[in-house]
């Protein structure tokens, strides 16, 4: 799978509570649990995408490169 051009992974860590679903399905291991939280290793990741259904509260998501998160 081809990186989205243009666009990054992210993490919303309100959002997340350390269930390890995403990181169990990441065929690259750019996914970590730290402290209950998700960090990722994106300019590692292929972006296939795998991670972001598996999320059960939604809290991974891309991102145009350069939007202001709030």
């Amino acid at each position: 799978m081809a990186r989205r051009g243009g666009e990054i992974l992210q993490l919303d860590s309100s959002r997340c509570f350390g269930c390890a679903a995403c990181v169990s399905l990441c065929p690259i291991d750019v996914l970590e649990l730290e402290d209950l939280l998700i960090t990722i290793d994106e300019p590692t990741c292929t972006h296939c995408q795998l991670c972001i259904p598996a999320c059960p509260v939604s809290a991974l998501f891309f991102e145009k490169i350069g939007k202001v998160t709030q």
